[in-house]
């Protein structure tokens, strides 16, 4: 098997990882977001093993999949009543937070410090996204405290443990010679 073919199979695969991983929740807010059984991971391994360039793809079509998710699930065309709150929360809370997953190669070169910290960046990254949508449009429910301490608290309670349970994981997975040796088998 050819390099690009191997590098389009290795994405595919960890793409649907992550989709059928993004099914197992441990946890769901009430209007939206969950913990679920790291289903952020295996787009985050793209970027580590690939590169920058092939883990924003892989997690661009992921955060396509989450968007179809979210307006299948009625959580972006009934709370936004303007045009510019759609775009807004299209944007922020699911085109441009799950592509930021793509960032975690980043430090890939630093070892599994590095691969560790790249994947916490790109999730800290995610939540600060979802805490502007929470900010702009999600804060019309809070009802007595700032808006920005709304959104914080809101997208705290689902993305701390989902940062966490991530940082754990691949700290782990990491730490497995077979998984470290397939991460770091680049080209």
């Amino acid at each position: 098997m050819n390099k690009k073919t191997q590098k389009l199979a290795f994405s595919a695969i960890m793409l649907a990882m992550s989709i059928v991983l993004n099914f197992i929740p441990i946890y769901k807010m009430p209007m939206g977001g969950e913990v679920t059984l790291l289903s952020m991971l295996p787009i985050c391994f793209v970027s580590v093993r690939y590169g920058l360039k092939q883990g924003l793809f892989t997690s661009f079509v992921y955060s396509l999949f989450q968007l179809v998710m979210g307006i299948a699930g009625g959580n972006v065309f009934v709370y936004t009543k303007t045009i510019s709150a759609v775009t807004i929360c299209v944007v922020f809370d699911y085109l441009v937070p799950f592509t930021a997953l793509g960032l975690a190669g980043v430090f890939r070169k630093k070892g599994n410090a590095g691969i560790i910290g790249g994947v916490a960046l790109a999730v800290f990254i995610r939540f600060v996204c979802h805490y502007v949508t929470g900010v702009v449009i999600w804060g019309q429910w809070a009802e007595n405290m700032s808006k920005y301490l709304y959104s914080l608290i809101y997208n705290g309670q689902y993305m701390l443990p989902e940062l966490i349970l991530t940082c754990i994981g691949v700290s782990i997975l990491v730490n497995v010679k077979p998984i470290r040796k397939m991460l770091l088998a680049s080209e």
